[in-house]
């Protein structure tokens, strides 16, 4: 009788562990569901970086067209640009770091 109550005990166990699990699934498809479109748009920037690492000269043509085409709005975006890089370069060297 001890290993029947026993077989019972664990059969509801694991009854319960399938449901927990299977909610737990549904919960992680939901947030999965919520982050598809901000990761597709993450990688295809990262594709665009990509592109340009390998084609640099075609990134400082854009440039010169669009500095020749809108300069005023190009002396906007480069001091922006610029900011950015001084920025994510003192982060990559660690001084962006809060002591």
């Amino acid at each position: 009788m001890e290993i029947e109550q026993r077989l019972d005990d664990l059969s509801r166990r694991r009854a319960e562990l399938v449901a927990r699990s299977a909610a737990q699934r549904a919960e992680l498809g939901d947030i999965g569901h919520a982050w598809r479109l901000p990761l597709a748009i993450a990688d295809q920037g990262v594709t665009v970086w990509r592109f340009f690492r390998m084609y640099p000269a075609l990134l400082v043509g854009l440039g010169v067209v669009f500095a020749v085409a809108r300069p005023r709005r190009a002396v906007k975006w480069f001091g922006r640009g610029w900011a950015l890089w001084r920025f994510f370069r003192g982060m990559a060297a660690g001084q962006g770091k809060h002591n």
